[in-house]
């Protein structure tokens, strides 16, 4: 079973209000995506499946992403794979690992998530605050993740010795109903990061150049795929409204 569709967690483990406050403070972020003037500017279409990807620049820091699709899915699937931690190294770009943290509820928690990097480069980390939302009005979900740092919140894990924290992390999926269509839902994946060490290693910087394009592209594709699989495809989760016929 999906663990999207299973109980969050025992009572005794639940959060506390600590890190409700964190989770919070933390999720406001979508502001800080849209704080560069620059514009977007698409870097690749893919022939295959219509997926764009758009990148824009952010000074000296590395570049946010944005990726779009279109695909014919039940808004309980799309949810029902986000949420299934367990299998996202299975579908989301070089993810290595997902270990839940804390949660609360079906709908928000904190997550650390290992990224895996190429050979001499350090695997990254970083510690997810997450929440899942739905507008009642329009049914749009919206899964919004920051990283946040363990100063001052003890039962957050320290970096692993053997990774590199990244610094900073903001991503967004965003699912919204196409009005009048068959079932069709506009998928968006956006966000940005630093992935900490020195972008003047040029193995670093090569990566990155690379990654910054073809992860969300990846990452959307596979969703894609994924997502059309009987175990999401026939997922009903309670708290996800369908638009009406």
């Amino acid at each position: 079973m999906p663990a999207a569709l299973r109980s969050p967690c025992p009572p005794a483990r639940r959060p506390c209000r600590r890190w409700l406050l964190l989770l919070a403070a933390a999720l406001p972020w979508a502001a800080a995506l849209a704080q560069s003037e620059s514009p977007w500017l698409l870097r690749h279409t893919d022939p295959d499946t219509g997926t764009q990807v758009w990148l824009r620049e952010r000074g000296d820091q590395v570049p946010a992403f944005r990726a779009s699709t279109r695909v014919t899915a039940r808004l309980s699937s799309l949810a029902a794979l986000l949420l299934d931690s367990e299998r996202m190294p299975e579908w989301v770009y070089r993810t290595r690992s997902v270990l839940r943290l804390q949660q609360d509820g079906a709908q928000q928690g904190v997550s650390l998530v290992v990224t895996a990097m190429p050979w001499p480069l350090d695997d990254r980390e970083s510690v997810v605050a997450w929440r899942l939302r739905q507008s009642a009005s329009t049914q749009v979900i919206t899964l919004s993740g920051r990283g946040v740092e363990p100063a001052g919140q003890p039962w957050l894990p320290e970096p692993a010795p053997d990774r590199v924290r990244m610094p900073s992390f903001a991503s967004q999926w965003v699912f919204a109903p196409v009005a009048g269509s068959a079932g069709q839902v506009d998928v968006v994946f956006e966000g940005h990061g630093d992935p900490g060490g020195s972008l003047a290693s040029p193995l670093l910087r090569g990566f990155v150049a690379a990654a910054i394009w073809d992860a969300p592209l990846q990452t959307v594709n596979a969703l894609r795929r994924m997502v059309q699989r009987p175990e999401y495809r026939d997922a009903v989760l309670p708290f996800i409204a369908e638009p009406a016929p």
